[in-house]
């Protein structure tokens, strides 16, 4: 038997409840379970229980054994005097509150349907791509969609916690703010750090001052990003970029970053990060100031078009490093790249953004941005559509991917509506 087990069973009330009694034989009737607290403190918080004639108030412990109450020392915490129901598996002890008051005990060790634990057991020792992988495929398309909304929903928020830093950081600044997430989306999973470290080193306050010329912010990109540090080369245009940046350095006293942070290992040429660099350089050169354009987009045509970025003059027509020339070809932010950027960087920016100001308006405008963006494909999705999961959206997906990693992983299946849907099923048929 495990806690989350017996927490699952009084929050969802999984037991016999007629004839039910305490330990000392008077009658119970669960009015309210209460509120389940996932922190420190009593399992659940005012709950509403009648024993006897009496109408009780307060809070419910639950154990696996009633002498873990003592184990755990709440015996002596005040925080534990107001729990008005001890509710475990095993009755072996006698409780009491730090006045030496006793409380009452409800041992459901045969009240529930031991199958649905069976099952919960199974679910937590196998292998499948998701616990209930045997039993899903039955569960109402609905009940799917609300969990993985749900799980939308709880990554955008985890996702948005390093913007709201960013704001509580920069005091509100929305530009400097967003500057920081762009970079780091630009960087895709391989180099979001690297892209990160880059924006600290270089504040938006000195991009401010060259982002009306290409040359400099290449220069300055590029020469922070180390990629320009003892660099040799016969190129006129490195050259050029070399002495732009030495310039740059001297005057502002930068310190550029060392190159063995990048990582170029199994990177798409199209992804390296000398030419998101220079793709980064024409966007600022563009759109200068881009953080009032993201927060007025209606749509997400207009947040995408922002990123139609292309280098196709000689020097990076010819190359994707600093170094070495290719085959001549055109270098562009892919729509599949731009749709990233709006899901990593422009989403959980404004969600942040609704938090730190308390406007609603840009989480919901963020959650249809998801919500127009074509569904991901990656190997997670593919599984979940198999067990006919729905992706009609980047909602969908971006849902799937949390639900994976969150929920399904370490197996938190009674915390998750699909799980307990099943479990329900299950205890209704055995």
């Amino acid at each position: 038997m495990n806690e989350d087990f017996l927490h699952y069973i009084w929050k969802f009330q999984q037991f016999i409840h007629f004839g039910l009694q305490t330990a000392g034989n008077e009658p119970i009737q669960v009015l309210k379970t209460g509120r389940h607290n996932q922190n420190a403190g009593p399992d659940f918080l005012d709950a509403r229980i009648r024993i006897g004639d009496t109408i009780w108030a307060g809070n419910v412990e639950i154990h696996i054994n009633s002498s873990d109450w003592h184990k755990h020392n709440h015996s002596i915490d005040k925080a534990y005097d107001n729990v008005i129901l001890h509710v475990v598996y095993t009755n072996d002890a006698t409780v009491t509150t730090s006045s030496g008051e006793p409380i009452p005990v409800l041992c459901i060790k045969d009240l529930f349907d031991y199958q649905t634990f069976r099952q919960y057991k199974l679910w937590l020792k196998t292998a499948s791509f998701i616990p209930c992988e045997n039993n899903v495929r039955d569960v109402p398309e609905l009940i799917k969609t609300s969990a993985l909304e749900l799980a939308a929903i709880d990554r955008l928020e985890t996702k948005s916690q390093f913007c709201l830093d960013y704001l509580n950081e920069t005091r509100g600044d929305i530009e400097d703010t967003f500057y920081r997430v762009l970079l780091r989306s630009f960087g895709l999973k391989v180099n979001a750090l690297p892209f990160e470290h880059l924006a600290r080193i270089t504040p938006i306050s000195l991009v401010r001052k060259v982002w009306n010329n290409v040359s400099e912010l290449e220069a300055l990109f590029l020469g922070q990003a180390g990629f320009l540090t003892d660099l040799v080369s016969d190129e006129s245009y490195v050259h050029e970029l070399k002495r732009i940046y030495a310039f740059q350095k001297a005057k502002h006293g930068l310190q550029s970053m060392p190159l063995s942070g990048w990582k170029l290992f199994r990177l798409r040429p199209q992804n390296f990060p000398q030419v998101r660099l220079a793709q980064l350089a024409r966007f600022y050169a563009r759109w200068g100031a881009v953080s009032q354009i993201v927060t007025e987009a209606k749509t997400t045509t207009e947040v995408l078009k922002l990123f139609d970025i292309v280098l196709e003059d000689q020097f990076w027509m010819r190359h994707y490093t600093l170094e070495k020339s290719s085959k001549p070809v055109i270098k562009s932010i892919g729509l599949a790249t731009s749709e990233l950027i709006l899901i990593n960087a422009v989403v959980p920016f404004l969600f942040a953004l609704s938090a730190y100001n308390k406007d609603e308006t840009y989480q919901e405008r963020a959650m249809a941005f998801l919500e127009d963006i074509e569904p991901e494909s990656n190997t997670v999705v593919k599984k979940f559509q198999d067990l006919l999961f729905p992706a009609k959206s980047a909602l969908d997906t971006q849902g799937m991917i949390h639900q994976k990693q969150f929920m399904c992983d370490p197996r938190k299946c009674l915390n998750c509506k699909v799980g307990i849907h099943i479990l329900k099923a299950y205890a209704k048929t055995h």
